[in-house]
């Protein structure tokens, strides 16, 4: 493991880990979402209401996305949250297609603020 991180391969999944992190939050700042400094592979994204973020989870499932919910009591209550986590094999694709279900069910929910 030491020897792929300092390797030439491990820089270049590094670099390309970093390129879907950063297209996953670009896209969602896009479509509104409010992320705050995201410094690693796991983008949270804040529903505040635990029965939103067990909803919405399920709303990806069926759509064929897996992002798991957090919730209590993992976080505090009043601060679930979807758990976007990010790899150097997700393809453009795999990150347009997470993109479009998450903006689908945003649409489709009443309870998921604009601006969350």
């Amino acid at each position: 493991a030491v020897e792929l991180i300092q390797s030439a391969a491990g820089r270049e999944l590094r670099a390309r880990l970093w390129l879907v992190v950063d297209r996953i939050k670009s896209g969602l700042i896009e479509q509104g979402w409010s992320l705050g400094a995201v410094r690693s592979a796991i983008i949270p994204m804040m529903l505040g209401a635990e029965r939103k973020a067990v909803g919405f989870a399920a709303a990806l499932r069926a759509g064929g996305v897996s992002v798991p919910a957090i919730r209590f009591p993992s976080v505090a209550r009043g601060e679930a949250r979807l758990r976007l986590t990010a790899t150097a094999a997700h393809t453009a694709t795999d990150v347009d297609r997470l993109l479009a279900a998450i903006a689908a069910v945003r649409a489709d929910s009443e309870e998921v603020p604009r601006h969350a």
